[in-house]
């Protein structure tokens, strides 16, 4: 670092013939005074130099006329005033004495950079632990996760292609059936880690605009109308017509999928889902009510936080990612809101999420 931002610009001048008894008051007021006579430089004068050699003339007095360039480091600044004995050094530029460089300045500065210095290494030691706990978990997730749905096409399309001829189709719709539900979770989990490491590297593009929540709900409640069909679950969207707000569209339907996804899963059988919104503050608050099994405060706690990443089974045996709702809060997050859970008052969860009402309070 130069030490162009550490120089003391505002210097006294004086004459070199002028007695010391005239300036030792103005010395107590300005530590160093440059000794200069219209264009020639002397020298720096302090009142260690008075002191040591008590003299009657300023231009006596003076022991060390090393100017340093305003371009020097603080380094060489350093070693500069060590072997001129010196705390303090006049800096040129363009041939001309800009001001004064002190020691205690240039130590300081050294002290407060190491200060931000530690700091910096001790959070990027910390990027650094998340990076490796993500890439533990990824790998975790691949080992296990991916494994066993492949596992299961493998297992019941090589028993399909066996008995292809043998089955009866009843028996070859069944097999179908069980390849196609383990390809979607595939599927899912694969664009779910796509998600996730996404967000994770910054690499997520983030494109505010207007548009209707309620079609995005409507849209998602199709698409996830299958799987709740099979469990007899009924979900209800009580958002009014042409409900618009502002907002990265598509992190917004994946955030009511995920929501509306993992309200199924843990609704039991003849269960209902409500989506429905209110206005709080300048924050748009959105719920999605499930009647479900219900979430203990502890996992409460630990559902948005990968360090505790750990997919709970569903009502149904359903295994999800265990990051949607991590993908969840890292989106909402993207546009200034909050996520949470609270106990339906009757039975099962509500996830909120707010959405700021004013797009300047997006991150």
């Amino acid at each position: 670092m130069k030490i162009e931002h550490l120089i003391q610009r505002d210097f006294i001048t004086v004459n070199p013939y002028l007695g010391t008894i005239a300036i030792k008051k103005q010395l107590i007021d300005y530590s160093a005074m440059v000794v200069q006579d219209e264009d020639q430089f002397y020298g720096v004068l302090t009142s260690k130099d008075i002191i040591q050699n008590a003299k009657s003339l300023i231009i006596d007095c003076l022991t060390d006329k090393t100017i340093i360039d305003c371009e020097c480091t603080v380094e060489q600044a350093l070693i500069i005033m060590n072997d001129s004995k010196t705390d303090v050094l006049p800096v040129r530029k363009d041939e001309k004495i800009i001001g004064l460089v002190f020691r205690n300045n240039l130590y300081n500065y050294i002290a407060e950079y190491n200060i931000e210095l530690e700091v910096s290494i001790k959070k990027r030691i910390l990027e650094l632990e998340k990076a490796v706990t993500m890439k533990d978990m990824l790998f975790s997730v691949i080992a296990h996760d991916l494994k066993c749905p492949f596992n299961a096409i493998l297992g019941f399309s090589q028993l399909l292609k066996d008995n292809v001829r043998k089955n009866n189709i009843e028996e070859t719709e069944e097999h179908i059936n069980i390849i196609h539900k383990q390809a979607k979770k595939t599927f899912e989990l694969l664009n779910h880690l796509l998600t996730w490491a996404q967000t994770q590297i910054g690499q997520t593009n983030f494109n505010p605009i207007k548009f209707d929540f309620s079609k995005i709900c409507k849209d998602v409640i199709d698409v996830l109308e299958e799987s709740a069909h099979e469990k007899n679950i009924a979900i209800r969207s009580n958002l009014p017509d042409k409900f618009e707000i502002f907002g990265d569209k598509d992190m917004i339907e994946t955030i009511v999928r995920n929501l509306i996804s993992n309200a199924i899963k843990f609704t039991e059988k003849d269960g209902t889902i409500e989506i429905y919104s209110r206005l709080k503050d300048v924050y748009i608050e959105f719920i999605i009510s499930d009647n479900g099994v219900g979430i203990s405060d502890d996992d409460k706690l630990k559902l948005f936080n990968y360090d505790y990443n750990n997919s709970q089974l569903g009502t149904d045996q359903e295994k999800g990612t265990g990051l949607g709702l991590i993908i969840c809060k890292e989106f909402i997050k993207k546009h200034g809101g909050k996520i949470w859970i609270e106990d339906n008052p009757e039975k099962g969860s509500e996830f909120k999420f707010t959405l700021p009402l004013s797009p300047e309070k997006y991150n």
